[in-house]
């Protein structure tokens, strides 16, 4: 198995963990995506991955008819669990990448801090057969950005992370401004000449965690999945001790969700 599909698969040994830790997304988001997909009532939506449903729990709110997929059977079943109150909403435990579904089916696909994972040679192609024509790509993922309010943090992080996991301090460079976000995706997106009239918009983002929150959080994170469980603990146990220590036990994590909408051409 390489690092990549070890790190796609090791959010199902921790689906407890990664229901409770991971954020969802602001509404706005939800709300541009429904606006630019111009979005009916008898509306259908395929998502990709899908985790625990933080994503797909808002669009379901709204009505919409949705097939999610997920990998993970046990993220899966949480997910089937929480989505349990909407029956216009079928999760499927499934590989994307191998899943049969009817082209043209859907008048959205969606991939919540997923597309990253599906095989580059595929992914674009796939999607788009699955989409009506004029049909809508929404991709997004929380990015990390950087203001005044957590530069504090910064160094003293870099600090545990430097003397207990070095190589991901290597690794890291500090984030940016919320404005000033990558979109790394942009030229991906209408490369092939399969989706066109791309729109990008970003949602700051700032979340107070205390320290076991924010502890538990880093580890739903792929790359600190793979480090030595040994080492892992050590490392999220240092982070903690740190932020009750130094910063009163709580922590602000900046982010920006970062929104590729696109139409199938």
């Amino acid at each position: 198995m390489s690092d990549k599909q070890f790190r796609r698969n090791s959010y199902d040994g921790i689906a407890d963990l990664y229901d409770s830790a991971r954020p969802s997304y602001p509404e706005a988001l939800f709300d541009d995506i429904a606006s630019y997909a111009r979005l009916h009532e008898d509306a259908r939506i395929l998502e990709v991955g899908c985790g625990t449903g933080q994503a797909t729990t808002p669009m379901a709110r709204r009505g919409y008819a949705i097939d999610t997929v997920e990998l993970g059977a046990q993220l899966a079943a949480i997910a089937r669990e929480k989505l349990s109150a909407f029956p216009k909403v079928s999760v499927i435990c499934a590989d994307f990448e191998t899943l049969s579904l009817p082209g043209e089916t859907y008048d959205l696909l969606l991939s919540a801090t997923a597309f990253h994972w599906i095989d580059p040679a595929i992914r674009f192609q796939k999607a788009r057969d699955l989409l009506k024509p004029s049909g809508a790509l929404a991709l997004f993922w929380h990015r990390p950005a950087l203001t005044d309010l957590g530069r504090p943090y910064l160094e003293p992080l870099q600090q545990v992370y430097e003397r207990i996991a070095p190589e991901l301090a290597r690794d890291f460079s500090p984030p940016p401004r919320p404005e000033e976000v990558r979109t790394e995706y942009q030229e991906l997106i209408t490369a092939d000449g399969l989706f066109g009239d791309l729109a990008i918009r970003k949602h700051y983002v700032n979340k107070e965690y205390s320290a076991a929150d924010y502890a538990s959080l880093l580890g739903t994170f792929s790359d600190h999945r793979s480090l030595d469980a040994g080492k892992r603990e050590r490392l999220l146990a240092g982070i903690e001790t740190l932020i009750n220590k130094k910063f009163g036990g709580k922590i602000i994590r900046e982010t920006v969700a970062l929104l590729y909408l696109a139409r199938r051409l």
